[in-house]
């Protein structure tokens, strides 16, 4: 993985694209493990990228402190991530073990989420039944058409918002609005990547949320311009703990083309396609 700056062009173009993370949230019995994800992949800056293929591995970890000091530590989350050069993205992910399940459990199920927007489809590959369900999406929305320099000018007109009426709801209570602060930590280079990094802070003033005293947030992102993603992101809540997400083992070299291809032996099943 070359750590200096590519030589290559980079456009972002609009698209969908994942939160960085992995985050678990509980679904309705039936679904493998009783987790779904609710977000996968590390995040990309304005949408589909192009110009700047990788793959690296997305670490997730969690701890939370209770009230007593005990710390709860969750099993660290791997993701697998690659895109090449034209913006199609893979994001390979394995459920992961559920506290005392470690040594018990043979086969974990895992998903791959495969984005094409050449294609214009997403598809979410499950191996252990060679199922590929696809997603086609909408094609993007035809440019605006050329201002008429012929018109004649419209003179724009200011709106004056109405003034405050003592029978009309009563104002919002700044005391209790969050405090947000913002501020730059530079650069450093993250396995071997250059990054650019920033900590907001937020703090939520007695009686925001029901709580009795301040509660303070801190989230520090680093990200990196020649990738378009976040490489290292922590959040630190004491309502919910402290998480860390990383990229390793990064690599600049374009991913094998199959990567992104639905293998022969998948069935695919395309709710969206009309019945025959």
């Amino acid at each position: 993985m070359a750590a200096g700056a590519s030589a290559q062009t980079t456009t972002v173009v609009g698209g969908a694209t994942g939160a960085m993370g992995g985050v678990l949230a509980p679904v309705p019995a039936g679904v493998v493990g009783g987790f779904a994800f609710t977000n996968a992949g590390p995040a990309t800056l304005g949408g589909t990228t192009t110009g700047a293929p990788y793959s690296a591995v997305q670490v997730t970890e969690q701890v939370q402190t209770l009230a007593d000091g005990t710390h709860i530590t969750q099993s660290p989350q791997t993701t697998k991530f690659y895109r090449d050069s034209q913006g199609r993205t893979r994001t390979e992910r394995r459920f992961p073990l559920p506290p005392g399940a470690l040594g018990k459990v043979v086969d974990v199920p895992s998903f791959i989420d495969i984005f094409d927007p050449v294609a214009r489809a997403h598809y979410t590959l499950e191996p252990q039944n060679h199922t590929a369900r696809k997603m086609t999406m909408m094609a993007p929305p035809p440019p605006p058409p050329p201002a008429n320099t012929n018109s004649v000018p419209v003179k724009a007109v200011r709106v004056l918002p109405a003034p405050f009426s003592v029978a009309g709801p009563a104002p919002p209570d700044q005391t209790t609005r969050p405090q947000v602060t913002r501020d730059s930590l530079g650069t450093q280079t993250i396995e071997g990547v250059l990054a650019e990094g920033s900590r907001t802070t937020v703090i939520y003033p007695t009686g925001a949320v029901g709580n009795d005293r301040p509660i303070t947030t801190v989230s520090e992102t680093w990200t990196s311009p020649e990738l378009k993603a976040v490489v290292l992101s922590r959040n630190l809540d004491p309502r919910n703990g402290e998480s860390t997400t990383k990229l390793t083992n990064i690599s600049r070299a374009e991913p094998d083309a199959s990567l992104f291809q639905i293998p022969a032996d998948y069935e695919v099943i395309d709710p969206q396609a009309a019945p025959k």
